[in-house]
C-alpha cells in the first residue's frame, strides 16, 4: 500500500516531519516492526512550488525541475544546461501568489528524527558504513528506525512495517534524464520487498504520483518516451558520458572545465554540452568524480576531437549510452 501525506496541509511539528508520518512510526514501533527512511540524497536542495495547483517549475530545455538559488543571484537555475529564470511572484500555470519554497538540509531532518524518537534505536546506513562494515547485522536487527540511502538495496532488514521516502520532490531536482525511471524503479523494488510506503510530498495531485499511485506502468512507459523523443534523449538519441575522477578535487574542476570549453568550440543542434554542474561533485573511495553529459552523433568525431585530453589524463573514463 502506498500513503501519499500531502505536506500542503498536514501539521508538520518539524520541517519535513509530519504528524502523519511520526503517527505511522510509533503505531510501527507499538507492533515492533522497523521503519526505513529513505535520505537519497545526502546534500541541501531548494526549490519552489506553488500550493494550489502542485506546479513545479521545469527548465523549458530539459524537462528537469530548475533549482532556487538565493546566493550570489536569486534565480532559478537548471542544473542540467544552466539555463536560469527570475523568480516568479506567482505560478506560471495558475498565476496564484502561494508559492511555497521548499528547502532540504538531511543533517536537520536526521537530527529532529533522533529528538523526537530519542528513546528509540536509531542508527544511518550510509555507503561508507556499509562498505567498511562499520554496522553489524546485530545493529540492524535492534534498531527501530533505520536511516539509510540507496545502497540500504544491497542488505537484508528483516521485520520491516514501513518504507518512507522523505520528500519525493527532492529527487526530482537530480539533474538525470532518466530520473523519473530510478524514482519509479526504486519504489516499485521496495513495494515488492515490503509492503507499506509512505511518501511525503507537496505535490500530490501530479501526473507522476498519479500514476504511481494507481501503479500504471504503461502509462508511466508512455510519458517517459514522449518526453525523451520531445528532447533527444535516450533510446531516440545517443548520450555520451564524460567522467573526470581524482583525489583533488581542483584538479577535477581544471579538467572538466577545459574539456567543456574545447567541445563547445563544436556546439551544434546535434553536438552540444547538454550538462555540466561545477558544483555537483560526488566523492567515492576518497576520490572527488564530475561528469559531463554530451549530445553527439558520431563517436569517432567525437573521441577525435578530445582525444588528447583522453590519452595524457588516466582521471578521465568515457561512457556511451
Amino acid at each position: 500500500m502506498i500513503n501519499i501525506i500531502d505536506l500542503n496541509y498536514s501539521h508538520n511539528p518539524y520541517p519535513l516531519l509530519s504528524q502523519n508520518i511520526i503517527d505511522l512510526i510509533l503505531e510501527n514501533i507499538s507492533k515492533n516492526k522497523k521503519t526505513l527512511l529513505f535520505l537519497n540524497r545526502r546534500w541541501e536542495s531548494n526549490s519552489l512550488i506553488c500550493k494550489d495547483c502542485s506546479n513545479q517549475i521545469k527548465c523549458d530545455f530539459c524537462d528537469i525541475w530548475m533549482v532556487l538559488h538565493k546566493y550570489p543571484l536569486q534565480k532559478l537555475i537548471c542544473h542540467h544546461c544552466h539555463n536560469e529564470k527570475e523568480i516568479p511572484m506567482t505560478c506560471p500555470k495558475c498565476h496564484s501568489t502561494n508559492l511555497n519554497q521548499v528547502w532540504v538540509w538531511i543533517q536537520k531532518v536526521e537530527d529532529n528524527i533522533r529528538k523526537i524518537f530519542k528513546e528509540n534505536e536509531i542508527i544511518r546506513l550510509d555507503s561508507d558504513k556499509i562498505h567498511k562494515e562499520w554496522i553489524s547485522r546485530e545493529d540492524i536487527k535492534k534498531a527501530q528506525i533505520i536511516i539509510s540511502t540507496e545502497s540500504v538495496n544491497t542488505i537484508s532488514i528483516d521485520n520491516l512495517g514501513l518504507v518512507w521516502f522523505l520528500l519525493l520532490e527532492l529527487e526530482f531536482l537530480i539533474p538525470e534524464y532518466n530520473i523519473e525511471e530510478q524514482i519509479y524503479d526504486n519504489i516499485s523494488y521496495n513495494m515488492k520487498r515490503w509492503s507499506d510506503i509512505a511518501i511525503q510530498t507537496y505535490i500530490p495531485n501530479s501526473s507522476f504520483i498519479n500514476i504511481l499511485t494507481e501503479w500504471n506502468f504503461k502509462d508511466f512507459l508512455m510519458t517517459s518516451l514522449k518526453e525523451r523523443k520531445d528532447f533527444n534523449y535516450p533510446p531516440y538519441k545517443e548520450l555520451v558520458y564524460v567522467w573526470v575522477k581524482s583525489k583533488s578535487q581542483e584538479k577535477v574542476k581544471d579538467i572538466i572545465i577545459k574539456l567543456k570549453n574545447k567541445l563547445e568550440i563544436n556546439n551544434t543542434e546535434n553536438k552540444k554540452v547538454i550538462f555540466y554542474d561545477k558544483e555537483l561533485f560526488s566523492k567515492r573511495a576518497s576520490e572527488y568524480h564530475q561528469k559531463i553529459v554530451i549530445k553527439w552523433e558520431d563517436l569517432q568525431e567525437f573521441l577525435s576531437c578530445i582525444k588528447f585530453e583522453v590519452f595524457r589524463n588516466k582521471e578521465i573514463n568515457i561512457e556511451w549510452k
